[in-house]
């Protein structure tokens, strides 16, 4: 019953009629999922019912198969998908930290171009002390819930779509109709997995908080750090797994439903053709996976840093119908995320500037055959005091470490033997890595350096 009051609040909310022109350039909807591994969604194959409403969407976008994060903490990423610069180069490296004074970001660029831009963030990280709310006329946090057990509203966790349908509302009730850049940051996804009901009991029966055999206190399924404790002490019985992972997808499937009510909005209000939607995750999280290498710490949660699991994010683009886009595809190329800013502008009309490392993928969503062309992927961040700095193509991984002064590396072989630290036995691939992280620090680094 609660589930569907809270539903009904909010599709109230997202009945907003939208009368305006079609704009001289797209409205743009930035949505950011966190936490959000692609292959939990069913347009990329997952096969419990997650995401219908997300795979109504890619029938009309361009779906990124092989996308991927250049740093795998919330705020370094979002900071990457809003100045299309790299961690070092806009200098959030670190959840905490502020991007520097000298860095434009997208919502500057639209706005100088006659956007009206809002920005709707669920997370601290991503709040105005990290300068992510630079061009924002409006900029909102909205918490969500789920990380407060025992004392929370359930409603909670569905402010931050309440507050862009009361934007949407407000754009659409003004005189003038400039076209709109909305940031939409959600971040139900990430832990702890708490989410209301119906979406909590949806996929699996959860079980009460419990005493559990070898374990210190009580134990919680919905706490990340008790399912990491019990995991690597290896105490966790398997239906905790299961009713982890049916958290999980119940978060995915709140997110999916309230999306779906924002889509039918655009598309009843007749904006939907004109309006740009991407949808992107900041960064994977890890389920248990695990790591005979060990060079990464064990799951589940963010700390498999580096590992597909976290750094493999979706990537759905919708273009605006006067794109002229014949039809949308797969696009089986390697992409970054650090491609989206050049995208975007280019499919806006406004300049690509030269200092931007990514590349423009409109080319090859236009002619993928000709245009698709094997590519490095670069990362690097310093979370928590411990600087990470990686390429990855098709069949390689190679990763440097650098913690208190002390340098460590790992090479994967992707395709042959991805489990195996071939460090030691594979000299001319760590040559050229090494010659190519160098080569790409130099050049990447030096950008707005203050």
């Amino acid at each position: 019953m609660a589930g569907i009051i809270l539903a009904s609040f909010i599709a109230i909310k997202l009945s907003f009629i939208i009368t305006s022109k079609t704009p001289k350039r797209p409205n743009l909807l930035l949505i950011t999922l966190d936490t959000l591994r692609p292959d939990h969604l069913n347009s990329y194959g997952y096969e419990r019912l997650t995401s219908p409403a997300i795979t109504k969407l890619v029938e009309d976008s361009f779906i990124m198969d092989k996308a991927f994060t250049v740093a795998t903490n919330s705020g370094p990423s979002h900071a990457t998908l809003l100045t299309g610069l790299y961690p070092a180069q806009h200098g959030l490296q670190n959840n905490g930290q502020k991007i520097k004074a000298t860095t434009p970001t997208l919502a500057e660029m639209l706005r100088q171009a006659g956007y009206n831009t809002a920005g709707f963030v669920g997370y601290f990280a991503l709040a105005e002390e990290s300068g992510l709310n630079k061009g924002f006329e409006e900029f909102e946090i909205n918490p969500i819930a789920s990380h407060d057990h025992d004392h929370k509203e359930p409603k909670d966790d569905l402010q931050g779509f309440e507050a862009v349908a009361d934007w949407m509302k407000s754009w659409a009730e003004s005189a003038e109709k400039s076209p709109f850049f909305i940031w939409m940051h959600v971040q139900n996804i990430h832990e702890s997995y708490d989410p209301p009901a119906p979406y909590n009991s949806m996929f699996e029966k959860i079980s009460a908080p419990q005493t559990l055999a070898g374990f210190e206190g009580e134990f919680d399924v919905r706490c990340i750090n008790d399912l990491a404790k019990a995991w690597r002490a290896e105490i966790l019985p398997p239906h905790f797994k299961d009713e982890m992972l049916a958290l999980y997808d119940g978060e995915i499937r709140l997110v999916d439903d309230q999306l779906e009510k924002i889509f039918n909005g655009l598309k009843s209000s007749g904006n939907y053709d004109d309006t740009i939607i991407v949808l992107v995750s900041d960064h994977g999280e890890v389920l248990f996976e695990n790591y005979e290498n060990k060079f990464y710490k064990q799951g589940p949660g963010h700390t498999g840093r580096y590992s597909d699991a976290s750094l493999r994010v979706p990537l759905i683009l919708k273009p605006a119908i006067f794109h002229g886009f014949k039809k949308t595809s797969r696009i089986s190329q390697m992409v970054s995320t650090v491609d989206l800013v050049p995208t975007l502008l280019d499919l806006i009309g406004l300049p690509v500037t030269k200092n931007l490392p990514g590349a423009s993928l409109v080319p090859v969503m236009r002619l993928p055959a000709k245009h698709s062309t094997p590519k490095n992927i670069f990362f690097h961040e310093k979370p928590y005091g411990v600087e990470y700095t990686g390429v990855r193509s098709e069949q390689w991984k190679f990763v440097h470490k650098l913690e208190e002064g002390r340098e460590s590396f790992l090479l994967i072989d992707l395709v042959g033997d991805p489990k195996e630290n071939h460090f030691n036995d594979s000299p001319s691939q760590v040559k050229a890595f090494k010659s190519l992280l160098k080569t790409w620090k130099k050049k990447n680094q030096s950008i707005h350096e203050e």
